[in-house]
C-alpha cells in the first residue's frame, strides 16, 4: 500500500490533512503533497503507516 493510498484511507475516516499532519508530526502541505504523490522522508512515512493502521486496519477487526 502506497502513502497516498493511506492518507485517502485516513482523510476516509473523517481527519482532515491539517490532522493527520498533527498526528504523525509534520506539517499540512507536507500531507498534501504526499496525497498527490510525492515523496516522503522515510520517518514520515512510516509516522503515516502507523496511524493508517491504528486508525483504519484495527478498527476494522474489532468491529467483526
Amino acid at each position: 500500500m502506497t502513502v497516498q493510498e493511506m492518507i485517502a484511507g485516513l482523510v476516509g475516516t473523517g481527519l482532515s490533512q491539517k490532522a493527520i499532519a498533527d498526528l504523525v508530526g509534520t506539517t499540512q502541505p507536507t500531507i498534501h503533497r504526499a496525497a498527490k504523490g510525492a515523496g516522503v522522508l522515510y520517518e514520515t512515512g512510516k509516522a503515516i503507516e502507523r496511524l493508517y493502521e491504528t486508525s483504519v486496519i484495527r478498527p476494522k477487526k474489532t468491529a467483526a
